[in-house]
Protein backbone atom coordinates (compact mmCIF):
# COMPACT_ATOMS: atom_id res chain seq x y z
CA UNK A 1 0.00 0.00 0.00
CA UNK A 2 1.27 3.44 -0.34
CA UNK A 3 1.03 6.59 2.01
CA UNK A 4 -0.65 9.94 0.91
CA UNK A 5 0.42 12.98 2.77
CA UNK A 6 -2.90 14.26 2.04
CA UNK A 7 -5.74 14.11 2.80
CA UNK A 8 -5.17 13.41 6.81
CA UNK A 9 -5.46 10.10 7.21
CA UNK A 10 -4.67 7.06 9.50
CA UNK A 11 -1.48 5.39 9.37
CA UNK A 12 -2.29 2.68 7.14
CA UNK A 13 -4.51 4.17 4.19
CA UNK A 14 -4.79 4.06 0.47
CA UNK A 15 -3.58 6.68 -2.39
CA UNK A 16 -6.65 9.08 -2.65
CA UNK A 17 -6.47 10.19 -6.41
CA UNK A 18 -6.09 14.41 -6.05
CA UNK A 19 -8.08 14.93 -9.04
CA UNK A 20 -11.14 13.14 -7.23
CA UNK A 21 -12.95 16.06 -7.06
CA UNK A 22 -17.02 16.81 -6.91
CA UNK A 23 -16.28 19.58 -9.56
CA UNK A 24 -15.04 17.87 -11.64
CA UNK A 25 -17.59 14.91 -11.37
CA UNK A 26 -19.22 15.36 -14.72
CA UNK A 27 -23.02 15.34 -14.51
CA UNK A 28 -24.96 14.16 -17.92
CA UNK A 29 -28.13 16.07 -17.40
CA UNK A 30 -29.59 18.32 -15.13
CA UNK A 31 -32.67 16.59 -13.72
CA UNK A 32 -34.25 17.08 -10.59
CA UNK A 33 -34.71 12.97 -10.36
CA UNK A 34 -32.86 11.60 -7.37
CA UNK A 35 -30.82 9.29 -8.89
CA UNK A 36 -29.35 11.57 -11.29
CA UNK A 37 -25.49 12.15 -11.27
CA UNK A 38 -26.71 16.05 -10.63
CA UNK A 39 -28.62 14.96 -7.25
CA UNK A 40 -26.65 12.32 -5.89
CA UNK A 41 -23.58 15.47 -5.96
CA UNK A 42 -25.73 17.93 -4.44
CA UNK A 43 -27.11 14.94 -1.54
CA UNK A 44 -23.08 14.24 -0.84
CA UNK A 45 -22.10 17.36 -0.33
CA UNK A 46 -25.37 18.48 1.83
CA UNK A 47 -24.55 15.31 3.71
CA UNK A 48 -20.53 16.16 4.59
CA UNK A 49 -21.50 19.51 5.19
CA UNK A 50 -23.92 18.92 8.01
CA UNK A 51 -21.64 16.14 9.54
CA UNK A 52 -18.38 18.51 9.23
CA UNK A 53 -20.78 21.05 11.44
CA UNK A 54 -21.86 18.38 13.53
CA UNK A 55 -18.49 17.48 14.30
CA UNK A 56 -17.33 21.03 14.89
CA UNK A 57 -20.30 21.37 17.32
CA UNK A 58 -23.17 22.82 15.58
CA UNK A 59 -25.80 20.35 15.88
CA UNK A 60 -28.61 23.14 14.29
CA UNK A 61 -31.32 21.00 12.19
CA UNK A 62 -31.33 17.42 11.26
CA UNK A 63 -28.78 15.08 10.81
CA UNK A 64 -28.98 13.47 7.57
CA UNK A 65 -28.80 9.46 7.67
CA UNK A 66 -25.24 8.41 8.59
CA UNK A 67 -24.88 6.10 5.98
CA UNK A 68 -25.14 6.17 1.99
CA UNK A 69 -25.02 3.58 -0.52
CA UNK A 70 -23.50 3.85 -3.56
CA UNK A 71 -23.73 1.62 -6.67
CA UNK A 72 -22.78 1.48 -9.87
CA UNK A 73 -21.33 -0.71 -12.66
CA UNK A 74 -17.50 -0.12 -13.11
CA UNK A 75 -16.65 3.24 -14.54
CA UNK A 76 -20.05 4.82 -13.58
CA UNK A 77 -18.12 6.94 -10.88
CA UNK A 78 -18.78 5.59 -7.54
CA UNK A 79 -14.72 5.41 -6.60
CA UNK A 80 -14.65 9.06 -7.90
CA UNK A 81 -17.33 10.01 -5.25
CA UNK A 82 -16.03 8.56 -2.65
CA UNK A 83 -12.98 10.16 -2.92
CA UNK A 84 -14.39 13.37 -3.73
CA UNK A 85 -15.96 13.19 0.02
CA UNK A 86 -12.91 12.34 1.30
CA UNK A 87 -11.21 15.37 -0.11
CA UNK A 88 -14.61 17.39 0.74
CA UNK A 89 -14.31 16.62 4.61
CA UNK A 90 -10.53 17.00 4.51
CA UNK A 91 -11.44 20.80 3.95
CA UNK A 92 -13.07 21.04 6.91
CA UNK A 93 -9.89 20.39 8.68
CA UNK A 94 -11.31 16.16 9.67
CA UNK A 95 -10.20 13.19 9.60
CA UNK A 96 -10.99 10.82 6.93
CA UNK A 97 -10.20 7.32 6.18
CA UNK A 98 -11.02 5.35 2.66
CA UNK A 99 -10.06 1.86 2.36
CA UNK A 100 -10.42 0.16 -1.44
CA UNK A 101 -11.96 -3.52 -0.27
CA UNK A 102 -11.21 -5.00 -3.53
CA UNK A 103 -7.87 -4.97 -2.07
CA UNK A 104 -9.01 -7.30 1.01
CA UNK A 105 -6.84 -10.11 0.20
CA UNK A 106 -3.48 -7.95 0.86
CA UNK A 107 -4.65 -7.25 4.43
CA UNK A 108 -6.70 -8.72 7.03
CA UNK A 109 -10.10 -7.80 8.63
CA UNK A 110 -8.18 -5.96 11.60
CA UNK A 111 -7.83 -3.15 9.58
CA UNK A 112 -11.24 -2.04 10.57
CA UNK A 113 -10.64 -2.07 14.11
CA UNK A 114 -11.10 1.50 15.67
CA UNK A 115 -12.19 3.26 12.43
CA UNK A 116 -15.59 4.22 14.38
CA UNK A 117 -13.35 7.09 15.45
CA UNK A 118 -12.68 8.78 12.23
CA UNK A 119 -15.22 11.91 11.31
CA UNK A 120 -16.24 9.64 8.06
CA UNK A 121 -15.55 6.39 6.85
CA UNK A 122 -15.13 5.56 3.18
CA UNK A 123 -15.49 1.85 1.75
CA UNK A 124 -14.90 1.07 -1.84
CA UNK A 125 -16.01 -2.15 -3.30
CA UNK A 126 -17.56 -3.32 -0.33
CA UNK A 127 -19.60 -6.25 -2.28
CA UNK A 128 -15.78 -7.81 -2.41
CA UNK A 129 -15.80 -8.90 0.97
CA UNK A 130 -19.22 -10.95 0.54
CA UNK A 131 -18.78 -14.47 1.76
CA UNK A 132 -15.54 -13.97 3.97
CA UNK A 133 -17.03 -15.15 6.50
CA UNK A 134 -13.90 -13.52 8.82
CA UNK A 135 -14.47 -9.58 7.07
CA UNK A 136 -18.14 -9.98 6.91
CA UNK A 137 -18.37 -10.71 11.25
CA UNK A 138 -15.73 -7.42 11.43
CA UNK A 139 -17.85 -5.59 8.75
CA UNK A 140 -21.17 -6.30 11.27
CA UNK A 141 -18.93 -5.34 14.35
CA UNK A 142 -17.78 -2.34 12.70
CA UNK A 143 -21.13 -1.36 11.87
CA UNK A 144 -22.93 -1.61 14.85
CA UNK A 145 -19.57 0.48 16.78
CA UNK A 146 -20.78 3.38 14.32
CA UNK A 147 -24.29 3.35 14.54
CA UNK A 148 -23.24 3.44 18.43
CA UNK A 149 -21.18 6.65 17.70
CA UNK A 150 -23.05 7.87 14.88
CA UNK A 151 -20.28 8.14 12.48
CA UNK A 152 -21.20 8.76 8.95
CA UNK A 153 -20.37 6.00 6.74
CA UNK A 154 -19.86 6.25 2.72
CA UNK A 155 -20.03 3.00 0.58
CA UNK A 156 -19.51 1.46 -3.30
CA UNK A 157 -20.42 -1.47 -4.45
CA UNK A 158 -21.98 -3.05 -7.89
CA UNK A 159 -24.63 -3.53 -6.41
CA UNK A 160 -27.78 -2.48 -4.41
CA UNK A 161 -27.33 -3.92 -0.70
CA UNK A 162 -30.23 -5.71 -1.26
CA UNK A 163 -28.71 -7.89 -4.01
CA UNK A 164 -25.48 -8.01 -2.34
CA UNK A 165 -24.17 -11.56 -1.63
CA UNK A 166 -23.53 -11.41 2.39
CA UNK A 167 -23.78 -14.15 3.90
CA UNK A 168 -24.40 -13.07 7.80
CA UNK A 169 -28.26 -12.13 7.82
CA UNK A 170 -27.83 -9.73 10.66
CA UNK A 171 -24.86 -8.20 8.46
CA UNK A 172 -27.09 -8.30 5.75
CA UNK A 173 -30.01 -6.79 7.29
CA UNK A 174 -28.17 -3.63 8.97
CA UNK A 175 -26.38 -2.73 5.36
CA UNK A 176 -30.35 -2.58 3.96
CA UNK A 177 -30.77 0.52 6.08
CA UNK A 178 -28.39 3.16 4.13
CA UNK A 179 -29.85 5.63 1.87
CA UNK A 180 -29.00 4.11 -1.65
CA UNK A 181 -27.78 6.06 -4.81
CA UNK A 182 -27.52 4.74 -8.15
CA UNK A 183 -24.98 6.07 -10.46
CA UNK A 184 -25.82 5.69 -14.27
CA UNK A 185 -22.95 4.23 -16.95
CA UNK A 186 -21.89 6.90 -19.61
CA UNK A 187 -22.36 7.05 -23.17
CA UNK A 188 -19.79 7.42 -25.66
CA UNK A 189 -21.56 10.85 -26.25
CA UNK A 190 -21.39 12.00 -22.22
CA UNK A 191 -17.53 9.81 -22.31
CA UNK A 192 -16.71 12.26 -24.49
CA UNK A 193 -18.38 15.61 -22.72
CA UNK A 194 -16.74 14.32 -19.55
CA UNK A 195 -13.39 14.01 -21.21
CA UNK A 196 -13.66 17.68 -22.40
CA UNK A 197 -15.07 18.76 -19.06
CA UNK A 198 -11.56 17.22 -17.42
CA UNK A 199 -9.25 18.48 -20.15
CA UNK A 200 -10.70 21.78 -19.76
CA UNK A 201 -9.41 21.48 -16.03
CA UNK A 202 -5.89 20.45 -16.90
CA UNK A 203 -5.68 23.48 -18.76
CA UNK A 204 -6.38 22.19 -22.42
CA UNK A 205 -9.32 22.61 -25.06
CA UNK A 206 -9.88 18.80 -26.46
CA UNK A 207 -11.87 19.25 -29.73
CA UNK A 208 -14.80 16.98 -30.61
CA UNK A 209 -12.70 14.98 -33.04
CA UNK A 210 -9.83 14.05 -30.59
CA UNK A 211 -12.93 12.76 -28.05
CA UNK A 212 -14.43 11.36 -30.80
CA UNK A 213 -11.29 9.58 -31.57
CA UNK A 214 -10.16 8.53 -27.97
CA UNK A 215 -13.45 7.04 -27.45
CA UNK A 216 -13.75 5.33 -30.16
CA UNK A 217 -10.26 3.82 -30.34
CA UNK A 218 -9.40 3.72 -26.67
CA UNK A 219 -10.32 1.51 -24.11
CA UNK A 220 -14.17 2.28 -23.04
CA UNK A 221 -13.78 2.53 -19.28
CA UNK A 222 -13.62 5.90 -17.61
CA UNK A 223 -10.47 5.18 -15.68
CA UNK A 224 -8.73 4.05 -18.73
CA UNK A 225 -9.89 7.21 -21.02
CA UNK A 226 -9.01 9.41 -18.60
CA UNK A 227 -5.52 7.87 -18.11
CA UNK A 228 -5.27 8.31 -21.53
CA UNK A 229 -6.06 11.84 -21.16
CA UNK A 230 -3.69 12.89 -18.85
CA UNK A 231 -0.78 10.82 -21.24
CA UNK A 232 -1.80 12.93 -23.72
CA UNK A 233 -1.50 16.16 -21.91
CA UNK A 234 1.80 15.14 -21.00
CA UNK A 235 2.91 14.18 -24.48
CA UNK A 236 1.54 17.71 -25.52
CA UNK A 237 3.56 19.57 -23.30
CA UNK A 238 6.49 17.68 -23.71
CA UNK A 239 6.54 17.83 -27.61
CA UNK A 240 4.77 21.18 -27.30
CA UNK A 241 2.00 20.47 -30.05
CA UNK A 242 -1.45 21.15 -29.54
CA UNK A 243 -3.69 18.10 -28.91
CA UNK A 244 -4.75 16.50 -32.14
CA UNK A 245 -6.10 13.43 -33.97
CA UNK A 246 -1.94 12.75 -35.06
CA UNK A 247 -0.70 13.86 -31.48
CA UNK A 248 -2.91 11.12 -30.36
CA UNK A 249 -2.19 8.86 -32.71
CA UNK A 250 1.86 9.02 -31.86
CA UNK A 251 1.13 8.42 -28.34
CA UNK A 252 -0.79 5.55 -28.50
CA UNK A 253 1.11 3.81 -31.49
CA UNK A 254 -2.46 3.32 -33.45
Amino acid sequence: MTLAASPRQLALRLRLDNEARFDNFYCPDSSTDSDSSEAVVAHLRHWIEQWAQRNTGNTGGTLLKEFVWLWGSPGAGCSHLLQAACHELDGHGQTVFYLDLSMSRELTPDVLTGLEQVAMLCLDNIDDIAGEAEWEEALFHLYNRMAASQTPLLVAAQRSPQYTEFALPDLHSRLQSAAVFQLQQLDDEHKKAALQMRASHLGFELSDDVASYLVSRCERSMSALIATLHELDQRSLETRRKVTVPLLRALMNW
